[in-house]
């Protein structure tokens, strides 16, 4: 028995200490990756019921589902760029605000809704610094274009989206710098840069700048914002799974493979059928922290609760398995084991809501 358990209070434990933190500004709740793992449809349902009505996603399939399963009052913006023709005729059929991030994009996008005999609404992206999708500060001419040529498309915002806002405030101090600079010179220019935002999860709890007219959340709505712990927020989502065997091993019995744990003394062990693949231990920032906290990281002994106690993890998480001392623990095979996992991350198993 094992499934990935999301518990609903503490979304919206997240969702109103994000209210507080907006203080006043529209939200946009980003439910890109299945909302961070915790269920599209669910989430949406959630976060409606609360009084959200404006969504984020980066699949035009997820704008496609949710109007299919009756989100068709709500604002959805599609946070990627893209000129894909097909995926552009899925995301004006469904409504969606596109984002324009290229000329090209911008042309493509044009082209198919004047070809419709339709108006599709856009924000403008500008790339402040990730270097992914947005036009760049100096390419405003081609900005410029769009409002002038683009018959078919009705600018209704501008954003951009930070780089590093969970670990540099000075780094992200100066892309709202930035951004505000070009969104000045687009008013000089007699644009009119509607919508403007660039506040996401990080941003909105580390830092008092910002806010603009918007801000987007994901990671604040599972709890799980990078970097320490955020006051205030819950962390969402772990694993139930029950003990499959316990047994007693002796003083120098490995775990793992060549390069395992050695036991220093007898100990009492249980096993769990829950491993990487599944998500536990992994890290899905990794590739964005320096080597020193990567090594930190490596170094930090990971836990289980069962039975109300913390239980060590013993050598490295396996694929499929996960190997924990229970010697001070009384428990037996059927007892449930906690995993604290991020949704984001979990695969392989059933989701459930409490």
């Amino acid at each position: 028995m094992k499934n990935l358990v999301i518990d609903r209070r503490a979304i919206r434990n997240n969702l109103h200490a994000i209210k507080e933190r907006a203080d006043g500004a529209a939200i946009y709740a980003d439910l890109s990756a299945n909302a961070g793992g915790m269920g599209l449809l669910e989430t949406a349902q959630l976060l409606r019921d609360e009084g959200i009505h404006d969504f984020a996603v980066s699949d035009p399939r997820d704008a496609a589902l949710l109007r299919s399963r009756g989100f068709t009052e709500e604002r959805i913006m599609m946070l990627r760029s893209t000129a894909d023709p097909d995926e552009l005729n899925d995301l004006i059929d469904a409504g969606v605000i596109c984002t324009v991030g290229s000329y090209d994009a911008a042309v493509a996008l044009n082209g198919i809704a004047e070809s419709r005999r339709t108006v599709a609404e856009v924000q403008i992206k500008i790339d402040t610094g990730l270097g992914r999708y947005g036009f760049s500060p100096e390419q405003l001419d081609r900005v410029s274009a769009v409002y002038k040529y683009m018959s078919s498309l009705a600018v209704v915002g501008t954003f951009t989206t930070f780089s590093a806002s969970w670990r540099s405030r000075k780094l992200t101090l100066q892309q709202v710098d930035l951004f505000n600079t070009v969104l000045d010179k687009m008013t000089d220019m007699g644009l009119e840069p509607g919508l403007a935002h660039c506040c996401d999860s990080a941003a909105l709890f580390k830092y008092d700048f910002g806010r603009m007219d918007a801000v987007r959340v994901d990671t604040a709505l599972s709890g799980r914002i990078p970097g320490k712990a955020i006051p205030g927020l819950a962390k969402v989502g772990y694993i139930e799974a029950g003990i499959e065997e316990v047994g007693w091993f002796p003083k120098g019995h490995r775990i793992g493979a060549e390069h395992g744990v050695v036991m220093r003394a007898p100990a009492k062990i249980a096993v769990l059928s829950v491993g990487y693949y599944h998500g536990f231990g992994v890290d899905r920032h990794i590739s964005e922290r320096r080597l020193w906290e990567r090594l930190l990281q490596s170094r930090r002994r990971l836990y289980v609760r069962i039975n109300g106690q913390r239980a060590k993890v013993l050598g490295n998480v396996g694929m499929l398995h996960t190997m924990v001392d229970v010697t001070k623990i009384e428990c037996t095979v059927g007892d449930v084991a906690i995993l604290d996992v991020d949704p984001v991350n979990v695969k392989g198993l059933p989701r459930s809501y409490k």
